[in-house]
């Protein structure tokens, strides 16, 4: 099983949002994806994010890529702010679940912020979403507080302090 993280430029998230064909014409390893529809949502965002902060591009949208095929997304809903900080949020294809992709693509991730010297990571997850809870705690998140988000109704926070990257030695 192959799996890969590829970063959306800013041009490719914004050619996907507007729904083009070519999304992906800058990117060719990412060529003949298809976006899922029932995920669109999460374009808007990370386009609002990009039009705030053209800088935060390779933060906001990830794409996973299995055999050649998407299987999910990670990104964060901003670039770090000055504390090292971000809020991340994930999804995996309902045909994908249940095959440790979801991990796999955190984890993946999360090594990808470390090396970029993000040190504090959150997620908000629906208190209903029994495997996204169980999948951030097996990784070290623990619930800090909770919040209500106007589309997506009671969120729990959940919080996770990052090593920074070992140096190797001269």
């Amino acid at each position: 099983m192959a799996l890969f993280l590829q970063a959306l430029t800013g041009e490719s998230l914004r050619a996907l949002h507007a729904g083009r064909d070519d999304w992906a014409s800058g990117q060719p390893e990412l060529a003949g994806l298809v976006w899922p529809e029932a995920d669109r949502r999460v374009l808007r965002y990370r386009v609002g994010a990009l039009d705030a902060d053209p800088a935060a591009a390779p933060y906001l949208l990830h794409v996973a890529v299995r055999d050649g095929a998407f299987v999910g997304r990670i990104g964060c809903h901003t670039a770090p702010d000055p504390s090292g900080t971000v809020e991340i949020g994930y999804a995996v294809v309902e045909a994908a679940r249940g095959q440790g992709l979801g991990g796999l693509i955190v984890d993946l991730f999360l090594d990808w912020l470390t090396g970029r010297g993000v040190v504090h990571v959150e997620a908000s997850v629906s208190p209903d979403n029994e495997p996204s809870l169980r999948l951030l705690g097996r990784r070290g998140f623990v619930e800090t507080g909770e919040r209500w988000d106007e589309e997506d109704g009671r969120e729990l926070v959940l919080s996770k302090r990052l090593e920074p990257a070992a140096m190797g030695e001269a």
